[in-house]
């Protein structure tokens, strides 16, 4: 290579590809370059690929230079695709393994004198075309007729996906415009699935960068816009959401896990090495919409004892670790519940014939039985069994009630539910019953708003069974030093929420400030908000993982002795489900808010009454009683209130798909 001339213009490899620069002083083994990029470099000399010939004025300033280097960039990209290489590659495929540019210079100018533009224009287009020649480290690599034909093939196929994605951006933007009606074709279908599984995974999706150049092209700069367009087009129902898409679309069941569905099915009576136990007088209690009923109760009385039953669905004798369903319920973590529909963590079917505690079916069940005295229901003892039950009623929280007040068991099952917990609340438990809003979305897109308050009799029963269940399964790890995950809140109650009056009508944004999180490890600590010295959660094994996860390792140890999991294992199982719930939830309350938001426009609240709760940044928020939330207030015309001040409203924007409402005063 001949020596370089100051100012001097050269290509240069810079990450292998060609890089242009303006020579500033050369050295016997390097040069000192100003870059295109407007900087100084000292590049070595081995890495200089063409001396151009091309002076550059020295009078030229840095930004001027600059924009020589530039505009020759943009000349050469615009010109290499005129050079034929096709036919100088004919030339070489049968001769030669590698050439020099030399040797493709002589073949390209022939006897014809060549300009020094026209010597550059051909290294730019040898050396940045990749169909018939490659980069060496002598020159260039001559590709193969088998090569460059499936390079070509490969090139075609990629411009007339090009041209396809082209035709839908202009289709995506004269739907947007009006110009075209939002009708799909064929043509159409991919780009819909591309936007449709990127709306879902967001940044999770291999595709993601594709589906992000599409949208941005396309003029749908936000994720809203994408979805606000599926619907437009059909392609998706009025009400379809990323969030409920993105579960129905991952918590599809495998085959292979409804092949394990439809051989658990056709076994009968598999209930070997389980003691019967469907002499007992069994009953369960939910709402009147629950189909996965995970427990249920007994209650016995002998003279001065009273036994009381609390039986989980024995879900671990039905699905084994390892297996197929078991996999696919690790992945999903729980079971979800939406306004407008509800995805099982197993199968439905298994959950409605195998699993779900229905009256008058046996059921394997893990049951404990604690004995209670009569006269102040202090408890003896305790004991885990493997068990068949056979549920004689599936009650709903009124019938229960209602039998709890007139049925004499009944109403000592009432005393020793109040025993407990008072038990609990001398301890230091601090009991919260919130009511929750119950969204509910029919076939045809109605939706009902209600209020469950949770406060009846049974359900105080129900729920001081299902904290003795958890309570003594904790109490049984602990002292047998099984390994274990134990559910503690170890922060002290602030005397401040004791202080709180149930009765005040901001009584729920008010005590929601003051509960503390609770926390999971594998070391039995208290958990204060309960007023229980240890805890276990383990009563919902049809719709929460770790709940079966935790009735396996109990099981393991009654049977044989032995543990199913390790400390190790369980922590590490419970950190994957603890990031599968993460999402649920936020899923949840998510779906929650749409369909919230959509019964609000529905029935024009115009004059609902709120109560001013708090003061933040950009104003105040009031709590509408009537359907449980606090929202921001605006239009509110600068005026000040008083916390608790009552203000009758009316909605002043709103967007469920984007889960924003505001209201003003009326």
């Amino acid at each position: 290579m001949n020596s370089p001339s100051i100012n001097e213009l050269i290509a240069y490899r810079k990450r292998r590809e060609p890089a242009l620069g303006v020579v500033l002083s050369a050295h016997p083994d390097k040069l000192s370059v100003f870059s295109e990029d407007g900087k100084r470099y000292t590049v070595e000399l081995k890495k200089v690929v063409l001396l151009t010939g091309i002076t550059v004025p020295e009078t030229l300033t840095d930004s001027e230079k600059k924009l020589e280097m530039r505009k020759w960039r943009r000349e050469l990209e615009a010109k290499k695709d005129s050079v034929d290489l096709e036919t100088l590659w004919q030339c070489v495929v049968e001769e030669q393994e590698t050439v020099s540019f030399e040797e493709i210079l002589d073949l390209y100018s022939g006897t014809e004198q060549v300009s020094l533009e026209q010597r550059f224009l051909l290294f730019w287009a040898v050396d940045k075309n990749t169909v018939y020649l490659a980069r060496g480290e002598d020159g260039y690599l001559v590709r193969s007729r088998d090569d460059v034909s499936r390079t070509l093939r490969t090139i075609k196929l990629r411009e007339e996906r090009e041209e396809k994605a082209q035709a839908a951006v202009n289709w995506v933007r004269s739907v947007l415009s009006g110009e075209a009606p939002p009708a799909v074709d064929e043509s159409h279908s991919e780009f819909l699935e591309l936007i449709e599984r990127y709306v879902i995974d967001l940044d999770g999706y291999e595709r993601a960068k594709e589906a992000k150049d599409f949208l941005y092209e396309a003029g749908l700069k936000e994720v809203e816009s994408a979805v606000e367009f599926l619907i437009k087009t059909g392609f998706w129902k009025k009400d379809d959401d990323p969030e409920s898409k993105k579960i129905a679309f991952h918590f599809k069941h495998s085959q292979r896990a409804l092949e394990e569905v439809e051989a658990a099915l056709n076994v009968r009576g598999d209930f070997e090495g389980l003691t019967d136990r469907t002499d007992l007088e069994v009953f369960s209690v939910d709402s009147e919409t629950t189909q996965d009923i995970d427990d249920a109760i007994s209650f016995e009385t002998h003279g001065d004892r009273i036994t009381l039953g609390v039986h989980i669905s024995n879900v671990a004798h039905v699905v084994s670790r390892g297996c197929f369903l078991d996999q696919g319920a690790l992945e999903r973590a729980e079971t979800v519940y939406f306004p407008e529909e509800r995805v099982d963590m197993f199968p439905r079917e298994l959950v409605s014939r195998k699993l779900s505690l229905t009256a008058g079916d046996p059921r394997p069940a893990l049951s404990l039985f604690a004995t209670f005295k009569t006269e102040d229901f202090t408890l003896i003892d305790y004991r885990f069994e493997v068990t068949v039950i056979r549920v004689s009623k599936n009650l709903t929280y009124a019938e229960a009630t209602e039998i709890f007040h007139h049925e004499q068991w009944g109403k000592s099952l009432v005393a020793l539910a109040d025993s407990l917990r008072s038990g609990r609340v001398n301890k230091g438990a601090f009991i919260v019953q919130l009511p929750e809003l119950k969204i509910r979305v029919g076939d045809q897109g109605e939706i009902s708003v209600g209020k469950d308050y949770m406060d009846s009799t049974a359900h105080k029963v129900v729920s001081e069974c299902m904290i003795l269940m958890n309570r003594l399964s904790g109490d049984f790890f602990s002292r047998n030093e099984v390994p274990a995950l134990f559910r503690s809140q170890t922060q002290e109650i602030d005397p401040e929420a004791r202080e709180l009056d149930p009765g005040d009508l901001l009584f729920p944004v008010k005590v929601i400030k003051h509960l503390k999180p609770s926390f999971v490890n594998s070391t039995p600590e208290v958990h204060r908000s309960l007023g229980v010295a240890c805890y276990v959660q383990m009563t919902s094994p049809i719709r929460r993982y770790m709940d079966l996860v935790m009735q396996r390792q109990l099981i393991s140890w009654l049977e044989e002795q032995k543990i199913c999991y390790s400390e190790n294992e369980l922590e590490d199982t419970n950190t994957r489900v603890s990031l599968a719930t993460r999402e649920i939830k936020n899923a949840q309350r998510s779906r929650h808010r749409y369909w919230l938001i959509r019964y609000l426009l529905e029935k024009d609240i115009k004059g609902a009454t709120g109560y001013v709760s708090s003061r933040g940044y950009n104003g105040f928020n009031v709590y509408i009683p009537e359907f449980l939330v606090e929202l921001a207030l605006s239009n509110a015309g600068g005026r000040v209130f008083d916390i608790g001040s009552e203000l009758s409203l009316s909605i002043w924007a709103a967007d469920p798909l984007r889960r924003r409402i505001r209201v003003s005063p009326a």
